[in-house]
């Protein structure tokens, strides 16, 4: 072990009981600033992390609209008028579940020559 490997595992090893890591990331030269800045105060308070971290999830998940899971729970999709629906894609489900096991045992039932 060379002394730079050395010393980026001793440095490891003194961050590592903080709950801190480290990491490198590659990012366009316009944006090292932020990054550094966003880095240096996620690592100062965890106050400010929990804000930061949530505005870095409302931007990064600006206009995508709603997922499927929170689709599924508007109450607009969940009306009992769709109940038939929900029901024949659980069925679906169910039975592409079990036709999937059925094709596992009957391919792992046999005993592997070795």
């Amino acid at each position: 072990m060379d002394a730079r490997a050395k010393a980026f595992k001793n440095r490891r090893k003194r961050l590592q009981p903080r709950g801190m890591k480290r990491v490198e990331v590659t990012v366009r030269a316009e944006h090292v600033p932020l990054v550094r800045d966003i880095a240096a105060k996620l690592r100062a308070n965890p106050k400010n992390a929990q804000r930061i971290k949530a505005a870095l999830n409302d931007a990064a998940n600006f206009g995508r609209g709603k997922s499927l899971a929170q689709a599924l729970h508007d109450p607009v999709i969940a009306a009992p008028a769709f109940d038939d629906v929900f029901d024949e894609i659980e069925r679906a489900r169910r039975e592409s579940h079990h036709a999937r096991n059925a094709r596992y045992r009957s391919v792992n039932s046999y005993p592997c020559q070795g």
